[in-house]
């Protein structure tokens, strides 16, 4: 299938006095970087293959024609939205005058933005609260896109603002006293026919969502965006690991893996009980819940599979500074990048979201 069939949105724009030569070499990194495939890189031309849709590059007279490709507008945005957020740190006099071809109407609410209705708030397990939305369209929702964000305003703030589009492109958020909280979230369960999606809320006094979910009612409305993240990985051997902020995205997988997929998971909780959240998985793959006060780190163990050498995809998610030591040490090994996940849920500095 041709990115043309594939992805039939298109948009454009250009980076004038921008180098090809220099702008290649950024674009080879970040792929490198975030394991982004390299469609095409012929001297004059590179494209990178991005979640639903590609990103090209052409050398252009006196600077760049960038190329957005996507399924459908809501991810010709996010992809839009993205590189400007990144060409920003270098280029912001030329990203703040960059114009798009079949852009949004500026002033709108960004296409990947939504509003839900409150269905229900219900305890699970020990610590976590399942909230219920209905929304208009979930069909985006789907395993390769797992994640998205709550998009809560101040609580009491009676003159609240919503994100727009700029005549850029880019998604403008209000700063202040009125800046939104924008904490990322895992879709537990998804009814694409009813519109309805699950999702769970680890409980911590002091988390703006946990407030949230506590005083919530059936009929309220609250704002999401996404989805986005990382997905279901493809995969019939797997290594997880992940405390309780990152259960419900570890319990989602496990539940969509394959039943003959092998593997195990391994959970380490403040609690120290398996109790604390149901988790199903296939036959293959064991669980283990480790006693925070007896049992070895996530990360040790974790470093350990990697040294192993089994041919396995590892996916680890927990506080930040242990997710660094796995991410170096797996980049080290040289394991093929597209075989892993390892990811910050959350920072020892900060409170939990």
């Amino acid at each position: 299938m041709t990115a043309q069939s594939e992805y039939p949105l298109l948009s454009e724009t250009r980076l004038p006095g921008v180098a090809f030569s220099a702008m290649r070499l950024v674009m080879l990194h970040e792929a490198q970087a975030h394991d982004l495939p390299v469609l095409e890189d012929d001297g004059a031309r590179v494209t990178l293959q991005s979640l639903r849709g590609t990103l090209g590059f052409a050398d252009d007279v006196d600077g760049i024609t960038v190329t957005v490709r996507a399924a459908d507008a809501e991810w010709l945005h996010v992809i839009r939205d993205g590189l400007i957020e990144h060409l920003g740190q270098s280029l912001p006099d030329v990203v703040r005058d960059l114009r798009w071809s079949g852009s949004e109407t500026s002033g709108a609410l960004p296409p990947n933005f939504h509003f839900a209705t409150v269905l229900s708030v219900a305890p699970v397990g020990g610590c976590f609260l399942r909230v219920r939305l209905k929304a208009g369209d979930l069909s985006r929702f789907g395993d390769d896109a797992i994640h998205f964000r709550v998009v809560l305003p101040p609580a009491g703030l009676a003159d609240v603002e919503w994100p727009h589009v700029a005549a850029n492109g880019s998604t403008v958020w209000p700063k202040g006293d009125k800046a939104l909280h924008r904490p990322v979230y895992t879709t537990r369960h998804i009814d694409h026919d009813a519109g309805v999606m699950d999702f769970d809320v680890f409980v911590h006094d002091g988390g703006r969502v946990t407030e949230w979910a506590r005083r919530v009612t059936a009929g309220d409305r609250v704002a999401i965006l996404g989805p986005g993240g990382g997905g279901i990985p493809d995969t019939d051997h797997i290594h997880i690991y992940a405390d309780e902020t990152a259960l419900p995205a570890a319990a989602r997988i496990l539940e969509a893996l394959p039943q003959h997929t092998r593997g195990h998971a391994v959970f380490q909780t403040a609690l120290g009980a398996h109790s604390v959240y149901p988790v199903t998985c296939p036959p293959g793959v064991s669980v283990t819940w480790l006693d925070p006060q007896t049992d070895r780190g996530l990360a040790e163990l974790a470093l350990a599979d990697i040294t192993d050498g089994r041919d396995m995809f590892l996916w680890f998610a927990c506080e930040k500074s242990s997710v660094q030591r796995v991410r170096a040490a797996y980049k080290d090994s040289g394991r093929a990048a597209d075989q892993s996940y390892i990811a910050a849920y959350w920072t020892a500095a900060t409170a939990v979201s």
